[in-house]
């Protein structure tokens, strides 16, 4: 008889597997201005995208641990990740993929589907301590990113306590992936729903909602480095593309943007998001029983 040890390392080594799995979906495919297995940037080389995926895969297993078990630790791991990048010699380049994925993670075996597994994120984001803050700011201290500037109201180098809901809701006005945390998850779930459309084949949809979540919402990564201005003309020339992108669409794209050093690698991230719920979205359909079991077997551990 399979103990139910085993079944939660199962299946969280299945989650494990799902969103790195995303995100390395998400950086095979070409993706106008983004690192790919066609093109490296000046600062993104797409071998350290996919180190940086196997590095987050025992990280993600630990959370989902963590989430079975009511340990209430997530964002220790992502500066545990940036230190550990480091020791290894190459930088971590997926953080705002992993800010975006940690949370799934933890809340992924302890959930029926993506719609209860939204509500469940939704809710733990929401009761974070400002412990989670201070790893998330340490880890960010440790990437070193110059872009950042410092901001009159609130510098992310002199915060000692704050909420991480609340970090998070500061941080929107400037940062797409922020913003997509404290509104539930939105973009991820709007680029979902395009990709599962099945429209254009499976990778020209993954291209397709690249290109349509760009033109709506401007790249914070490219504001963040070159202004409002380009940012937003960027998202008027993502506007132009076809529905169905054409090849000569997106290289012509992807010219201006690389010739520009113009990286919309925020818009890259929940992408990658939007990826770990389609595979999510698959993997609960098949694995509705393995997950009643790991349920019951954990309400009535915690009504003893």
């Amino acid at each position: 008889m399979i103990e139910k040890s085993e079944v939660l390392s199962d299946l969280c080594n299945e989650i494990s597997f799902i969103l790195s799995n995303a995100t390395l979906t998400e950086s095979y495919i070409f993706k106008p201005g983004n690192a790919s297995r066609f093109q490296d940037l000046n600062n993104v080389k797409y071998i350290d995208l996919n180190r940086s995926a196997v590095l987050s895969s025992n990280y993600y297993k630990e959370l989902c641990i963590r989430g079975y078990k009511g340990v209430k630790k997530i964002y220790d791991t992502i500066l545990n990740i940036v230190k550990q990048s480091k020791k290894l010699g190459f930088e971590y380049q997926l953080f705002g993929t992993y800010l975006l994925l940690a949370p799934i993670a933890y809340k992924a075996i302890t959930s029926y589907d993506i719609f209860d597994l939204r509500n469940r994120v939704s809710q733990t984001i929401r009761s974070l301590e400002s412990v989670e803050s201070r790893w998330f700011l340490e880890a960010l201290k440790a990437q070193n990113l110059t872009y950042l500037g410092k901001l009159d109201k609130m510098d992310y180098r002199d915060l000692t306590s704050i909420g991480f809901y609340e970090l998070m809701t500061f941080s929107s006005r400037y940062d797409l992936v922020a913003y997509n945390i404290i509104n539930n998850y939105s973009i991820t779930f709007e680029a979902f729903y395009i990709i599962n459309e099945n429209k254009c084949g499976f990778e020209k949809d993954v291209q397709r909602a690249f290109i349509k979540i760009l033109a709506n919402y401007p790249d914070t990564l490219i504001f963040k480095k070159y202004g409002a201005s380009s940012a937003l003309k960027v998202s008027k020339m993502a506007m132009l593309i076809s529905d169905c992108p054409s090849d000569d669409e997106l290289k012509s794209f992807n010219n201006f943007l690389t010739k520009n050093n113009l990286n919309p690698g925020t818009t890259a991230d929940l992408i990658a998001s939007a990826l770990a719920i389609y595979y999510l979205n698959e993997w609960y359909k098949k694995n509705s029983s393995h997950i009643w079991t790991i349920m019951q077997d954990r309400c009535d551990r915690e009504t003893k």
